[in-house]
């Protein structure tokens, strides 16, 4: 019985002590590379013994995408609004992908994950799988949410969305990413999502976008 009280206790203190290891596992892949990286090197930055760090997470392979994970929570796509136009909530996904993907922190591990690739292509293969394709399915499902509520075909969606965010992010996020360019500003960021919707919405309402204010893929008006 009392073995059965302890045990919340010992999760609660795990899971108190888990965030510590986290941003300290962080810091030491960034610095040292992941594949270089010990966990000897995670367990001294975090203050902790190598056989603590193992009760908590079960390998560093683990240890990273929790990393990862971590990172992922924070990204919140907003809830369409009121009134809210198909490029409104286009925008708005958009807008919200593209200011987490331009972070910092986020630049610097997808850095981290190119430069991880020569080591181990499946190491670049479960990142696109786990963690991009996470970030981008928001945009997918609020693409997807689009063409059920306004009649543009829910069979796109996917493809749609990977057309929209290249058109919207992709050299900003690349040119971000190689340093061949500084991350754009909040308002260059803005003026191009904007004009990537516009254009976009252009192309798949049968009607056309014109003008914006007008919802994409309602019925014409009768004659």
């Amino acid at each position: 019985m009392s073995g059965q009280m302890r045990k919340p206790g010992r999760k609660a203190e795990q899971a108190a002590r888990l965030p510590g290891l986290l941003a300290a596992a962080e810091a030491v892949f960034l610095q040292k590379g992941y594949h270089a990286a010990t966990m000897s090197d995670v367990a001294k930055a975090a203050g902790m013994s190598k056989k603590t760090i193992y009760e908590l997470i079960d390998s560093k392979i683990e240890l990273f995408f929790a990393i990862l994970a971590d990172h992922h929570e924070k990204i919140t796509f907003p809830r369409p609004e009121p009134g809210w136009s198909v490029a409104d909530t286009l925008t708005a996904n958009l807008l919200a992908l593209g200011r987490f993907l331009l972070e910092p922190a986020q630049v610097a591990l997808i850095r981290l994950i190119m430069a991880e690739y020569t080591h181990s292509p499946d190491f670049g293969r479960l990142f696109m799988r786990s963690r991009l394709m996470k970030a981008k399915a928001g945009l997918e499902d609020a693409l997807a949410s689009v063409a059920r509520e306004q009649g543009v075909p829910a069979a796109e969606a996917k493809e749609g969305s990977a057309m929209l965010f290249g058109m919207a992010l992709g050299e900003f996020h690349i040119g971000t990413l190689i340093g061949f360019r500084p991350p754009p500003t909040r308002a260059a960021l803005e003026t191009r999502v904007r004009r990537a919707v516009e254009i976009f919405l252009a192309g798949v309402c049968p009607e056309g976008f014109s003008p914006p204010s007008e919802t994409c893929g309602a019925p014409p008006p009768a004659a």
